[in-house]
């Protein structure tokens, strides 16, 4: 019953902050909204003339800054609040790419895809560091590394993959 509660948690704060960021897209002028995916991902602005650097970078900078806040025991609120933070730029840059005229099967194949399953790849990182209220224990125990360095793993692969999509097969 946890288990399948902490899933449930999971996909609704990921459709919480989605449509949280699609509104936000409506509610923000456009050279704000452009001004903020180019430096989270640049690739949504500015197409096949942008480098992968800056969002690999960024997308390591989400998992750093997650694992760095999980160590101290007054910010560990904030580790999922940053997963939040991560669904809701999904969700501004699927709306900006949809208002911009991406086209429909591009989108299905490249965008919505690989960035719902590294939002939640990154969301269940988020809950193993910092667990919700419902799944936090007494004590101090140690969480399962292993579960870390695959959820890690993933994530680098689920990266490799869109980027290889995005360069290689989306020209």
């Amino acid at each position: 019953m946890i288990r399948s509660l902490s899933f449930t948690y999971l996909f609704i704060v990921l459709a919480v902050g989605y449509l949280g960021g699609t509104v936000l897209f409506r509610e923000l002028p456009t050279a704000s909204t452009e001004k903020l995916l180019t430096f989270f991902d640049a690739r949504v602005v500015e197409g096949q003339e942008a480098t992968f650097i800056w969002p690999a970078l960024f997308t390591l900078l989400f998992f750093v800054l997650a694992f760095g806040l999980s160590k101290f025991k007054y910010s560990r609120f904030f580790v999922l609040f940053l997963g939040a933070i991560k669904a809701v730029i999904f969700g501004l840059s699927s709306g900006y790419l949809l208002a911009t005229g991406m086209k429909i099967l591009t989108y299905t194949i490249w965008w919505f895809p690989f960035q719902l399953l590294i939002c939640f790849v990154y969301l269940l990182y988020c809950a193993i560091l910092a667990p919700p209220f419902f799944l936090r224990t007494k004590g101090k125990k140690n969480g399962n590394q292993k579960v870390l360095l695959l959820l890690i793993g993933t994530g680098v692969l689920l990266t490799m993959s869109e980027f290889a999509i995005f360069y290689l097969m989306l020209k």
